[in-house]
């Protein structure tokens, strides 16, 4: 049972990122950028660091990622007494992006969800939680 539950996760999730990159690029994001921007929006100004450990996602990676939205003018740089942190923000570009870009998320995730009881949801929601704390 747990071979069956932790391959049918991973094929989802696969599935899942496939799916909502085609849904974003309406918007110009990836969902690696779509996770950082979703957090700036969620936390206001932070490090690479906090958003690389909230998502559980090595530093390179994020600043990979945060590179590639300061290109595209959706971050910017918060001044700091402290030279040593960094820390972003979203520009106004990037607000505006995160309202179109959640719009899209949210019709996403609720067709996707259609048919899918509430009961089954808070199960599911539950199961993954725990799993979570177990991995920590």
């Amino acid at each position: 049972m747990a071979l069956s539950f932790f391959h049918q996760h991973l094929q989802f999730s696969r599935s899942f990122t496939k799916k909502l990159n085609e849904q974003l690029a309406s918007v110009g994001l990836y969902h690696s950028q779509w996770m950082i921007v979703y957090y700036l929006k969620q936390f206001g100004a932070s490090t690479l660091v906090e958003i690389s450990q909230y998502n559980d996602v090595e530093k390179p990676t994020i600043t990979r990622t945060v590179n590639r939205l300061d290109e595209m003018q959706l971050i910017e740089k918060v001044p700091s007494k402290d030279k040593r942190e960094r820390k972003i923000q979203l520009t106004e570009k990037g607000n505006f992006v995160y309202e179109e870009a959640l719009k899209v998320v949210e019709e996403f995730e609720n067709k996707l969800l259609e048919e899918i009881s509430i009961a089954d949801l808070e199960t599911t929601v539950r199961t993954v939680q725990l799993l979570k704390e177990k991995l920590r």
